[in-house]
């Protein structure tokens, strides 16, 4: 698992894709925390921070096309693994239409692959893959993505780890994998205040099966949601999310084991919580302040 887990998928599209940077029309603050199979040793934990908007010259506060840039740092641990990410963004959307628009973006930045050498059980004692160092530095670490937007819809898809680097001095031929994910959703009014948003992300690496996340949420007012979710093989999901003092938004998701790691272990927790001050939409600005993947 080189790459961290989202439940919460459609409240975190920044960790997803760059091209989301700067999508709202104000500051977007994201703290997040998921402990993956509780109970079991070496399960994966993971903590993160994303910060992003738009950059707007001084008078001018609506422009069709706009600048986003935005950070993203992740520390993600499982096993004798560690990974730390620190990313910047830089994304150009365009305006297409009144209520559409379209992003290209990308991460550059580093990561720092930490191995806990003293830990690691092997058969030969020798083993020249142990025979190296704790920690390395991989620099550039590089995410393009395009990502496609309106208040009913998105999607997107963006390649992780491009540059494919690899581990010099952890292993013997240890590199980073190509991942590609492919995401989509949609907004349904069920009601003046409800509304049905199902979604699914996908996941493309060289050397493993196609990974699936599908979710439906229900959503009130855009202040409470409730949905699930299934993950072939892995697990069903259970989510929730409520805002409160007007620019607070809290994300819970519960993941049901299923698959057999579920003898050893208990079930996985995830929780983010989110600050973004947009004010009321205004109509004569024709600007999308809450997208349908908020």
């Amino acid at each position: 698992q080189q790459l961290s887990q989202y439940t919460q998928y459609v409240f975190n599209h920044f960790s997803v894709n760059p091209a989301v940077a700067g999508a709202k029309n104000c500051i977007d603050l994201r703290l997040g925390y998921r402990q993956q199979w509780t109970g079991l040793e070496g399960a994966p934990t993971t903590g993160w921070l994303s910060l992003h908007g738009t950059l707007r010259p001084k008078g001018k506060p609506f422009q069709a096309n706009k600048h986003g840039i935005g950070v993203f740092m992740e520390t993600d641990n499982a096993g004798n693994w560690g990974y730390t990410r620190f990313l910047l963004a830089y994304a150009y959307h365009i305006q297409m239409s009144r209520d559409y628009f379209i992003s290209m973006g990308a991460f550059g930045g580093f990561e720092q692959v930490k191995f806990d050498v003293g830990n690691a059980v092997t058969m030969n004692p020798d083993d020249p893959a142990l025979d190296g160092k704790a920690s390395v530095m991989l620099v550039p670490e590089i995410t393009p993505g395009i990502w496609a937007y309106s208040k009913v819809m998105w999607a997107g898809m963006s390649i992780h780890q491009i540059v494919g680097n690899a581990y010099k001095g952890i292993g013997t031929e240890s590199r980073l994998a190509r991942q590609v994910m492919l995401s989509g959703g949609y907004k349904y009014r069920l009601a003046k205040k409800t509304a049905l948003i199902p979604s699914t992300l996908l996941k493309f690496s060289k050397g493993a099966p196609m990974a699936v996340d599908i979710n439906a949420m229900v959503e009130y007012d855009r202040k409470l949601a409730v949905g699930v979710g299934v993950r072939p093989g892995d697990a069903v999901t259970f989510l929730l999310k409520f805002g409160f003092m007007q620019y607070f938004q809290l994300g819970y998701s519960y993941d049901v084991t299923t698959s057999k790691l579920r003898v050893g272990s208990s079930n996985t927790h995830e929780i983010i919580l989110a600050i973004t001050p947009c004010g009321k939409e205004s109509a004569s600005r024709r600007a999308i302040n809450c997208p349908a993947f908020d």
